[in-house]
């Protein structure tokens, strides 16, 4: 039995590791080249050391030497003392919670267990707090193996690699999960009765309010998927949308899907948009990126924002919907995260909270208008696709498999609960140039909400 509110530790240590982590890995390029610098440093420090002979004679090695040596053990001790303290206060928290680490395997081990066997209850699985997000192989062996490499240097190379895993699959796989709209993003529920696809375009629908969007507006849809967000905001907008998506999948469908309505899908890295010869003079008017930022990295979240900024033009407005976890974090939180990147999502590694993503903007030259936590909102939506996905078993398994089948159905149901108890959620962010004194005033006059209801 779980004690739910009991206080969460840490790390033995009594070290914010989620802060640690995200300084290491968004200032890694600096550390990398501090270490480097030592490194030469002591090297030319050999030359005042003793002879070979004589620190032989002695039993001793060159102080250059054995400073570098520490050098050379400084990052990969870290990376070992900030694993090993999440691992060990994965348990220690686990067992002041109250679970049964002994009885029970741990959370990902029974979530591994269903999708390769098919024994057991996922919803049993998920729900029962049996099950302790404890840190193990499954976590600890990811995270030396892939996440690193990838978070740590972030190459378009990955981006390019991980494309497959993550949006390749096949269009029925998604069309299977997505509905009509093929919108791999969270919709908004006003009601809390809308149909998956209702909640789809009200939420387009929120978004072009945001930014106040005007016929022949021109409008990057950075990150654009199959293409829905494209075709709607050209189709009863009126804008002059242009989509970018790496996926090939991608763009053969949104291209078909707005083959007659003048909107235009690029296959194109988003990162190197800045080399396109055929950009409009003076930038966008408006840009949207809905749930594609994740990908960019952590470390390489400025390059992206700064990007973004020269191409819009200093009265427009950019809206940026970013998946994201809470600060106060708790383990299970870290856990689903590595499930997601080793599974779902190779590569994106800068889901992060709140107060970190608004630090970049801010820092990229934006100002936040208005930010909107949905994460109960994703949480609805992914309940949805998780319907979708479980009518189709019989079509998906015989095509995919029945493991393929089970891990995509366990990702919509720990995600359906990851949203729903803020282990992930979602930001929505309108932004505006900072210094722009009258986009700034327009964009919060149209924000500021209309219908207070007001006591007689």
């Amino acid at each position: 039995m779980t004690a739910p509110n009991a206080p969460k530790l840490s790390n033995p240590l009594g070290v914010d590791i989620f802060e640690v982590v995200l300084f290491l890995v968004e200032h890694s390029p600096y550390l990398v080249a501090c270490l480097v610098g030592l490194l030469v440093f002591f090297a030319f420090q050999r030359g005042a050391a003793p002879s070979p002979s004589s620190s032989k004679v002695e039993g001793t090695r060159s102080p250059g030497r054995r400073a570098a040596t520490r050098v050379l053990l400084f990052l990969p001790g870290l990376i070992l003392v900030i694993v090993g303290s999440i691992v060990l206060g994965s348990w220690e928290d686990a067992y002041n919670r109250g679970y049964e680490i002994f009885k029970y395997p741990s959370l990902r081990a029974a979530v591994e267990n269903y999708v390769a066997t098919g024994d057991g209850d996922l919803t049993d699985v998920l729900e029962s707090g049996k099950y302790a997000p404890t840190f193990g192989w499954f976590e600890v062996g990811y995270v030396l193996r892939d996440l690193l490499t990838h978070t740590l240097f972030h190459t378009n190379k990955h981006n390019e690699d991980n494309i497959d895993e993550g949006y390749n699959k096949g269009n029925d796989w998604f069309e299977s999960t997505l509905g009509e709209t093929m919108m791999y993003t969270s919709g908004l529920f006003p009601t809390g009765d809308e149909t998956l696809e209702e909640a789809q375009n009200y939420k387009i629908d929120y978004v072009a309010n945001a930014i106040e969007l005007k016929p022949d507006m021109t409008v990057l849809d950075v990150g654009c998927g199959w293409g829905h967000v494209t075709k709607r905001l050209t189709e009863k907008w009126g804008a002059k949308v242009t989509g970018v998506t790496l996926s090939e999948e991608q763009h053969a469908w949104g291209t078909s899907w707005n083959e007659l309505n003048g909107a235009t899908i690029w296959h194109q890295d988003a990162m190197k948009l800045k080399s396109r010869a055929d950009l409009p003079e003076g930038g966008y008017d408006r840009i949207v990126s809905l749930e594609m930022a994740e990908h960019v990295g952590i470390r390489r979240y400025q390059e992206f924002l700064k990007m973004i900024r020269s191409l819009l033009k200093d009265d427009g407005v950019f809206y940026f919907q970013v998946a994201g976890l809470r600060r106060a974090w708790r383990y299970e939180d870290l856990v689903w995260g590595l499930f997601m990147g080793e599974h779902i999502f190779p590569g994106a590694d800068a889901s992060c909270p709140l107060g970190w993503i608004t630090t970049q903007v801010e820092r990229a030259g934006f100002e936040v208008q208005r930010v909107h936590n949905a994460g109960n909102h994703y949480s609805r939506t992914m309940a949805r696709w998780l319907e979708n996905w479980r009518k189709d078993e019989a079509k998906i398994t015989g095509k995919y498999g029945a493991k393929a089948y089970r891990r995509w159905e366990a990702f919509l149901a720990w995600g359906t609960r990851a949203s729903r108890q803020g282990t992930a959620t979602l930001f929505m962010l309108t932004l505006t140039k900072a210094g722009e004194e009258g986009r700034r005033i327009a964009s919060q006059d149209n924000l500021i909400p209309k219908d207070v209801p007001r006591p007689n």
